[in-house]
């Protein structure tokens, strides 16, 4: 058998295991196949003969072999990012502006501790948020007015490029005593003679209205708020529901302010994507503030998934 050396590639496989707990969940972030990530795993595992992980174990379970395996992974793997980020530098220069479009109200929940994160790495690099909730984002990346924008559609603008982030699921939110509490799935005709309490942004914005209200011709009575906390506080006090992503009424459904339900039976999910100029594809600084968000996410979100097609 041709002897299998240890690459970088085991050592992120193997902390993928660690830090996501199972092997579909670690396949999925380094973007290969369980068959693949397990095929890896056991070549490395017959060229030291040791099993470096039980594989009956939820979440998993590593042998001292795998451990320190891991203990290598925590070691090498940062200053390996940290050498390819002075490459870049060195090829680029460290000096840059980098200001930041977002197209949802609940972004800031997770993009101000990536926003921390790259800092550690690009100190010299400005970052600024464009103030303000926009439609468009796109257009400000095309007005050089933005450089990085959070949009939820990807579409055919010219001289745009797109990265994925993440898909997450909407729930449909409402009291403890509201009726509809009883009713672990929501369908689109339980909505039609409720309040729907959302942010002032367009219809074609709100994926509930898009994509399972309106196509049954149902059109519930509307009531806005900016604040993702005075929703919750009107949908507690009876005044409405709502529709959020899980990871924006997490906290609020831990201290039993309001449930969350389903909405159909399906689910409804949501896609965001990062947006920049095709001018910038090469630019490494913008390149990593991207891959900084979608890992400072799938670290501290609840139930992200990856995007089909990634």
């Amino acid at each position: 058998m041709k002897p299998i050396f240890l690459e970088l590639r085991h050592l992120k496989t193997l902390l993928a295991l660690k830090e996501s707990g199972s092997v579909s969940l670690a396949a999925k972030r380094i973007h290969l196949t369980q068959s693949a990530l397990s095929h890896q795993i056991k070549l490395l595992e017959d060229q030291y003969e040791l099993t470096l992980f039980e594989r009956k174990t939820q979440p998993i379970h590593f042998t001292p072999a795998g451990e320190r395996l891991i203990q290598l992974a925590y070691k090498i793997l940062p200053q390996v990012v940290e050498a390819e980020l002075d490459l870049a530098r060195v090829k680029q220069g460290e000096v840059g502006e980098l200001r930041i479009a977002v197209e949802c109200h609940t972004c800031f929940d997770w993009l101000m501790p990536a926003m921390d994160r790259f800092r550690q790495s690009w100190s010299l690099v400005e970052l600024d948020i464009v103030s303000g909730f926009h439609t468009d984002t796109v257009g400000l990346l095309l007005s050089h007015r933005a450089d990085w924008a959070v949009v939820s559609e990807m579409e055919d603008v010219t001289g745009v490029s797109y990265m994925p982030l993440f898909s997450y699921e909407m729930v449909a939110i409402c009291s403890k005593d509201h009726h509809l509490a009883s009713k672990e799935i929501w369908d689109a005709e339980d909505f039609a003679t409720e309040t729907l309490i959302t942010y002032p942004v367009p219809d074609d914005m709100l994926d509930l209205l898009r994509k399972v209200l309106h196509p049954k011709g149902i059109n519930p009575t509307r009531r806005t708020s900016e604040l993702t906390i005075a929703i919750i506080q009107l949908v507690a006090s009876k005044r409405g529901v709502a529709a959020l992503p899980y990871w924006a009424v997490k906290p609020y459904l831990e201290r039993g302010y309001v449930v969350a339900r389903k909405i159909t039976q399906k689910g409804l999910y949501s896609n965001l994507y990062g947006a920049i100029r095709e001018s910038d594809a090469e630019m490494a600084y913008i390149i990593d503030f991207h891959n900084t968000v979608k890992a400072e996410s799938f670290a501290t979100l609840p139930d992200l998934l990856v995007l089909e097609g990634e």
